[in-house]
């Protein structure tokens, strides 16, 4: 019973600090040097992972004298899942800590990235020929409003068009990115997924910053701090977390663990950056998480 609540709140508390930590780290770096260093440093730790993991799996099978073999993927499909890094990785997460760099807050990032599941559901009905129920249909008018109950007020101004913009860019590759794992997710294992993606993000990230931006950093304690969290705490222990969480518990009951994630980092930002946080907003958060759950609860229900 201690795990079942506990594990499911930290995972909330470290997803919604990726949005907090990013914007700390934009502060001391530009946001392709400091996604560069980040994948840099998590190829390295996945690779060490895998390494070791195959190393194990060795030993193991030798002495059981198992004719199991691990899962090995063709070149195809290490070049999609590749893709997926690049769009998950790559252009998702350079789109939000580009839009942090340009002063958008953490929290409407939040919100306007948890609407992935709304825009799936969308693309959905057009690309496959998905028919929404009610419930769906409704979910996604309500998401709609909650979004526009926190945006509208901001949009006079208070709100940097740029990283609007590009959160928004982020949202579409972050669902295109998401479909196309669904499409390959079963041809190839977890870890070495990981592997493959974040050394495509990386590399990615080399071409930007020797094309695109030039990079800084400024090696600061805070940046250190939040170069580390985002390394250990998001992408390696966030990760972990969610993986025990969808052994143990149905997916649906995982997946609505994200609908928490834009309100706690909405309090999260506002506690630490002094971002704005009023009832409305509170309440637009709440309507969206609402609009979310209506259509993703119900695309979990067995049919």
């Amino acid at each position: 019973m201690f795990f079942r609540i506990f594990l499911p709140l930290v995972f909330v508390a470290l997803w919604s600090s990726a949005f907090v930590t990013a914007k700390v780290g934009v502060q001391y770096a530009t946001p392709f040097a400091m996604l560069l260093l980040r994948f840099i440093l998590v190829s390295l730790l996945f690779g060490g992972v895998l390494a070791a993991t195959r190393l194990w799996r060795h030993r193991t099978s030798q002495n059981r004298s198992s004719n199991a073999t691990a899962l090995r993927p063709d070149t195809n499909t290490i070049a999609l899942t590749a893709l997926v890094g690049i769009l998950l990785h790559g252009v998702y997460l350079g789109s939000v800590f580009f839009a942090l760099s340009v002063g958008l807050s953490a929290g409407i990032s939040a919100l306007i990235v948890s609407l992935q599941p709304l825009l799936a559901s969308a693309l959905a009905v057009s690309l496959f020929g998905e028919k929404l129920h009610r419930f769906q249909i409704i979910g996604l008018i309500t998401g709609i409003a909650g979004v526009a109950l926190v945006l509208l007020p901001k949009l006079d101004g208070g709100m940097p068009p740029l990283g609007l913009a590009s959160v928004t860019i982020g949202l579409a590759t972050i669902t295109g990115g998401t479909l196309l794992q669904k499409q390959i997710g079963g041809r190839i294992d977890l870890l070495h997924s990981n592997v493959v993606q974040s050394v495509a993000a990386a590399l990615f990230f080399s071409l930007i910053c020797l094309t695109i931006e030039t990079p800084q950093v400024t090696w600061q304690p805070a940046f250190i701090v939040a170069l580390a969290w985002q390394v250990l705490m998001v992408s390696a222990g966030a990760y972990l977390i969610l993986m025990v969480l969808i052994r143990r518990d149905t997916m649906a009951s995982v997946s609505s663990l994200l609908f928490l994630v834009p309100p706690v980092t909405a309090i999260i930002a506002a506690v630490g950056f002094d971002e704005p946080l009023t009832i409305v907003s509170l309440a637009g958060f709440a309507i969206t998480s609402v609009g979310v759950y209506l259509v993703t609860g119900y695309r979990a229900k067995p049919v």
